[in-house]
């Protein structure tokens, strides 16, 4: 059996979604590209080293500034500063020329903690260029000190994205404002992507006029490759037919699409769990729920009884209270009735 047939039987048995496994069906036979937000797939068609004119048009482009230009790509192991820190690991980390360091993260599953994620691996970077031996200069310090850009590409964006009203899909934080008004610059930088909204607005063609519309297609593409109206539109530009190209030609390598469909199951296994422990979470949360509930409802019921006790002591404080009166009344007239009969009164 030839390894391409072992992986076609892997992918036939595996759990994965029907369509997903005609999708990598049709990737093995070359009726479909790869999607290049696949973590095998960005980092070789975006590589730093290999096509550093297309991290630069990413990078130019989404932060408004054309003197960014790529140097080297960088480790994407994040600097540890103690034994305690947790290790990260990075997309397309790369070093620019003029010294800051920057990271570009693709983003397939929507994280409502986002935001939180990006504050750690900007702060890394920033840590890292805080380092004399890494940066390179001599005698590091507060002044001197290069920044970092951290660009978050979000193939489905998360509900605070999605709820948020914008015409834009890019979000920039380059700078910081206190409850005062006062504003700063900040040494590391996030953009924020919406990849799924990129697409959206292009297919479409409801976009501002101030739109960057070529960076527009690359951000679509990248949401999907395999787009047709996308195809046709770009097939005669030499930059995206470039891009399908090399996609096309790395992914007639066995060993790639052994890596692409790992990383396929990896994250169905991944989501299978989380699935399996919402599942086991839910039903603990009805079992204690219920308990839960039974001592809510025996305390309410204790209150409810209590107002009911009340009302029922009123009543029968009133009953007797009437009762003792009219007993007294009763001892009143007969002591009356003795006197009167003592006395000869009529």
């Amino acid at each position: 059996m030839s390894r391409n047939n072992e992986l076609e039987r892997l992918i036939k048995e595996s759990r994965l979604p029907q369509l997903r496994k005609i999708e990598l069906q049709q990737i093995i036979n070359g009726e479909r590209l790869a999607d290049l937000y696949y973590d095998v797939i960005a980092k070789r068609i975006f590589s730093p080293d290999l096509y550093p004119e297309r991290m630069d048009f990413i990078l130019q482009r989404t932060m408004n500034d054309p003197s960014l230009a790529t140097d080297k790509s960088a480790s994407n192991e994040a600097y540890l500063s103690n034994i305690y820190a947790k290790k990260s690991i990075t997309d397309i980390p790369a070093w620019l020329r003029n010294g800051w360091m920057t990271n570009v993260e693709m983003q397939l599953a929507a994280q409502e903690y986002i935001f939180n994620r990006a504050d750690i691996y900007a702060s890394n970077m920033l840590l890292l260029q805080y380092s004399k031996e890494e940066n390179g200069i001599d005698d590091v310090n507060y002044r001197n000190v290069n920044g970092a850009i951290l660009i978050v590409l979000m193939v489905n964006s998360p509900k605070q994205f999605r709820e948020f009203k914008s015409d834009r899909y890019i979000h920039r934080i380059t700078k910081t404002k206190s409850d005062s008004g006062m504003e700063f610059e900040l040494l590391r930088q996030i953009v924020f992507v919406q990849l799924d909204k990129a697409l959206e607005l292009y297919l479409k063609g409801n976009y501002n006029e101030d739109e960057d519309v070529e960076l527009l297609k690359l951000f679509a593409m990248i949401a999907d490759i395999n787009n047709e109206k996308l195809k046709k539109e770009t097939q005669r530009d030499d930059f995206f037919e470039k891009i399908r190209e090399d996609v096309f030609a790395f992914t007639r390598d066995r060993e790639v699409l052994n890596m692409l469909t790992a990383e396929d199951f990896a994250r169905m296994d991944y989501y299978t769990d989380i699935s399996d422990a919402k599942k086991q979470g839910r039903d603990l949360g009805i079992e204690e729920g219920r308990k839960q509930g039974i001592e809510e409802g025996i305390e309410e019921g204790i209150k409810e009884g209590r107002k009911e006790g009340r009302k029922e002591g009123i009543k029968l404080g009133i009953e007797r209270g009437r009762a003792m009166e009219r007993k007294r009344a009763d001892e009143l007239q007969k002591e009356l009735d003795e006197l009167k009969a003592k006395y000869g009164v009529l």
